[in-house]
């Protein structure tokens, strides 16, 4: 037998825990942080984990409210989720410029230190591209606009210099003549 659920009991919980999970990663963060600075990515796995698992549990809140019937009770619960959202994204994206200056500032990268480099670069790109659009973009925080203007610019920079920071094309000068075949 099936049990009877209340949508709206339901998200009140989800988003209770959701809380919870935002003050992991919060708590993340300030590990990452520190941990990636000196070379060590055991702290870095905590915090990846902890924002996939918020980003996860955001979409199972999502379809509970979508299940509440009441227009006003489901305005309500979607404006929480919002602002928890936009909270922790903003939180997040500030953390991923950090981590990826922390990378770039090491004088010489460890083992570990591209999946780092390559995870946050994803992250800054979803972010600044989610937090650019409706409903996030009229609902951030005053500061975030320069983080945004920051991520734009740290994309456009990894952007022109992606092969040679991806090892995906050989570093050859293109003002070098290239050399000519052999026969």
């Amino acid at each position: 037998m099936a049990r009877t659920v209340n949508p709206a009991a339901e998200a009140e919980r989800f988003l209770g825990a959701l809380d919870e999970k935002s003050l992991a990663i919060d708590e993340a963060i300030a590990q990452a942080k520190s941990g990636v600075a000196h070379s060590s990515f055991a702290a870095y796995k905590v915090f990846s984990d902890a924002a996939s698992d918020f980003d996860g549990f955001c979409i199972l809140i999502e379809y509970r409210i979508k299940k509440i019937t009441d227009d006003a009770a489901r305005a309500g619960f979607e404006g929480r989720l919002l602002t928890a959202r936009v909270h922790a994204m903003t939180r997040m994206l500030k953390a991923s410029i950090d981590l990826i200056g922390a990378v770039a500032n090491q004088k010489e990268l460890p083992l570990g230190a591209k999946d780092v480099f390559l995870r946050e670069l994803r992250s800054i790109y979803n972010l600044k591209n989610t937090l650019s659009r409706p409903p996030f973009v009229g609902q951030l925080p005053g500061d975030t606009g320069h983080d945004l203007d920051l991520a734009e610019k740290i994309l456009r920079e990894i952007i022109d210099k992606a092969p040679a920071l991806l090892e995906l094309t050989p570093m050859v000068d293109p003002a070098e003549p290239a050399e000519p075949a052999s026969s």
